[in-house]
């Protein structure tokens, strides 16, 4: 008995299009360029200081004030801006781009000092928080690292935009110094707190996650030459420096298994014979001295 086909249903009208299944041509743009939009948008989180400079600015109606800080170009006209508004975001804000300048320009102890000023002076600044995260990263380039944490520790309690960034940077410090449960700790928190705020810091948590407290493989240093000791001479003494050894040869030749050529003996020149000059030529030599004897 054959097997009966389930019967189609009836056909409609067909449609104008059909929706696709393959991947959008935004969908592989994101799959080929993942690591780059991942650092992109590490750049517009830190460009987020900009940001909350102008918009806050713009939001409160002095449009005068955000001209003149965009505008400033050097260090002396972000100082006039600063004096000119003092006391107001903008003059704020004109000190934070002054420590920008500063920091470019490798015045890094001017530009820490800037930033010291403007977290004083501005406690309620909309970019409190990124200019704290600014100055730990001022201070974890130089080396300071109790500084950097406390300037860490500060941004990542403030709720700033840069919190995630600021969690980042201690977990990283903290695996750099061999505390390998706190810098999970600080990583763990990026994943729970930021997760789906700040997606693309959290990714950065996730890789360090995986090869913190991971060694690089080192490579075991050769080991000493042994002295070689002199026939007849005194035993050499233990050293973990060969070449402080007496007489110790850093590359001693081998053994000589080929015997040194024998003294080669060159024959002598046999001497030329005398030759004796005839009895008639030495009589005939002789008589003229007799000659001159008689004279």
């Amino acid at each position: 008995m054959s097997e009966k086909s389930a019967p189609t249903p009836a056909q409609g009208p067909s449609p104008i299009g059909e929706i696709s299944q393959e991947p959008s041509a935004f969908e592989a743009f994101l799959d080929a360029n993942q690591k780059r939009l991942v650092m992109a948008g590490i750049l517009a989180i830190i460009g987020l200081i900009g940001y909350v400079i102008y918009d806050g600015l713009e939001e409160m109606g002095n449009k005068k004030a955000a001209a003149a800080v965009a505008e400033a170009r050097t260090v002396p006209e972000y100082e006039s801006a600063n004096k000119d508004y003092e006391g107001k975001n903008a003059g704020g804000s004109a000190l934070i781009l002054k420590s920008q300048l500063q920091w470019r320009d490798l015045q890094q102890q001017e530009a820490i000092k800037t930033l010291e000023e403007f977290i004083a002076a501005y406690p309620e600044h909309p970019a409190l928080g990124s200019a704290i995260t600014s100055m730990g990263s001022y201070h974890q380039q130089l080396g300071n690292l109790e500084e950097a944490k406390k300037a860490f520790s500060d941004a990542s309690s403030s709720g700033a935009s840069t919190s995630s960034l600021a969690l980042l940077s201690l977990g990283d410090i903290a695996s750099q110094e061999g505390d390998t449960e706190k810098a999970k700790e600080f990583y763990k928190r990026i994943i729970t707190d930021y997760g789906t705020s700040h997606p693309q810091v959290k990714t950065l948590a996730e890789q360090r996650l995986k090869i913190v407290g991971v060694l690089a493989p080192t490579v075991a240093a050769p080991e000493p030459l042994a002295p070689t000791p002199t026939p007849g001479g005194p035993a050499p003494a233990a050293t973990s420096n060969p070449s402080l050894i007496p007489g110790f040869n850093p590359a001693p030749a081998p053994f000589n298994l080929i015997p040194p050529p024998s003294p080669v003996q060159i024959p002598e020149t046999p001497k030329p014979a005398e030759t004796k000059a005839p009895t008639g030529a030495a009589e005939e030599q002789s008589e003229p001295a007799e000659e001159s004897e008689g004279n």
